[in-house]
């Protein structure tokens, strides 16, 4: 339990320290740097839609696929402009800036995956080991948000915040790859096997485009799925949780 006396007292008192880290996070600039985050993920999703031309190109999935993506994170910039002054507050950034850094997390896990390049299934291991710290520490802090503040609300909007910038940062790191790093995509023992089974029936003109466009939407994931949507799951559960936690304690 976080919540309680004597040692659980401590734990409590710890758990704000890792949270709070003494920053005066109102004078963190995290929201612009979650919007300068999504600004780079859409200047690279333009570059890797002309660098690696599919047969369909211009058009076809792969097309569909860039603009789509191109029109939900430029519509998301636009809804954090538009509504910057309801939705931002001292907790808000708080929360941004910690998604920053778990995001961290996942900017690692795939560094791991591309650089250094571990086997199967030792690689699945590792990618499910940093889902759950990084969904770990989305969810203690949504608690700990619900909890201080007694609020189910904030709890949620903990979640959501830390969610999305955690996958913004994932989905800029493996774009990063996509335009930046495709060579080491290209010696990886694992997609090396992958394209040698499918080249005879995958439509593709050559396995960079092939692995582009999978990379391309293992990004949208981390910023939709295990951002986004996770965040948004994980902030009701811990709303809950923390709005529970501060009724019991009376």
């Amino acid at each position: 339990m976080l919540i309680g006396t004597g040692k659980n007292q401590t734990s409590e008192l710890h758990l704000s320290i890792f949270l709070n880290l003494n920053m005066n996070f109102s004078k963190m600039k995290s929201n612009k740097i979650l919007s300068m985050l999504i600004v780079l993920c859409i200047i690279l999703v333009i570059v890797m839609y002309f660098r690696y031309r599919p047969y369909s190109w211009p058009t076809g999935l792969e097309a569909l696929g860039c603009l789509v993506s191109i029109i939900l994170m430029a519509t998301a910039l636009l809804i954090l402009w538009i509504l910057r002054d309801e939705i931002i507050n001292d907790l808000q950034k708080r929360n941004v800036a910690l998604g920053l850094g778990f995001g961290l997390l996942w900017t690692f896990e795939i560094s791991i995956n591309n650089l250094i390049r571990p086997g199967l299934p030792l690689r699945d291991n590792i990618d499910n080991i940093f889902w759950a710290i990084i969904a770990l520490l989305i969810l203690i802090t949504a608690i700990h948000d619900a909890y201080q503040t007694n609020k189910f609300l904030n709890g949620v909007k903990s979640g959501f915040w830390s969610g999305i910038a955690s996958g913004a940062v994932a989905c800029l790191t493996a774009l990063i790859f996509v335009v930046f790093g495709m060579k080491y995509l290209l010696m990886d023992p694992v997609n090396i096997k992958e394209w040698t089974d499918i080249k005879a029936t995958e439509n593709s003109p050559g396995m960079d485009v092939y692995f582009a466009y999978q990379t391309f939407a293992g990004a949208i994931m981390h910023l939709f799925i295990l951002g986004f949507i996770m965040g948004l799951f994980l902030g009701i559960i811990g709303g809950f949780i923390g709005k529970t936690l501060h009724f019991s304690k009376k």
